[in-house]
């Protein structure tokens, strides 16, 4: 496939974009991705800056809101700009010396202003079964440690225990 700016070398660059749906692809060779150094190419024929399809993470809540004085992160030194470009907060500090301008999109992206992690909320019922599965393992192992020494007693009140434990039993141990 030929480089749709130059229409002269084989595209090695591919980009897609959509928008409302609609999808659009654009194919540019090496030279041309490397020459308009891909954050600042601005194809008449295409009708986008790649700029705007990188920073397009941060949606229009904050492109073009650069701040009026260069006010950057006393951390990393990270502006505003900076963070819009690249679509990345340069460092927790960002977070606060931005956080006016951050919150919205943040807002949209998430759903919440609050990181909650990866797993829900400490949930006591969750807490007891991940507890009762681990000694019903435990068991187990002890089970097959039992019948290696040949200790048929001791096996049966573990294989009682887990059958109390599976039936969602308090743990007697």
């Amino acid at each position: 496939m030929l480089c749709q700016h130059c229409k002269q070398n084989e595209a090695t660059t591919h980009i897609r974009r959509v928008v409302n749906g609609a999808a659009e692809e654009f194919h540019l060779c090496a030279a041309c991705a490397k020459e308009a150094g891909l954050a600042q190419l601005a194809a008449p024929e295409f009708g986008f800056h790649l700029s705007d399809l990188f920073s397009g993470f941060l949606g229009s809540s904050l492109r073009g809101q650069g701040l009026p004085s260069p006010v950057r992160c006393a951390l990393c030194g990270s502006s505003l700009n900076e963070i819009i470009q690249s679509s990345r907060v340069g460092c927790a500090q960002c977070y606060e010396t931005f956080a006016e301008q951050l919150q919205p999109t943040l807002q949209r992206i998430h759903g919440a202003l609050r990181h909650t992690g990866k797993a829900p909320e400490a949930d006591p019922a969750v807490a007891e079964r991940k507890q009762r599965q681990a000694r019903i393992e435990q068991l187990r192992g002890e089970i097959a440690q039992a019948v290696q020494m040949e200790d048929y007693e001791q096996a049966a009140k573990l294989r009682d225990e887990i059958r109390t434990l599976e039936e969602g039993g308090s743990d007697n141990a």
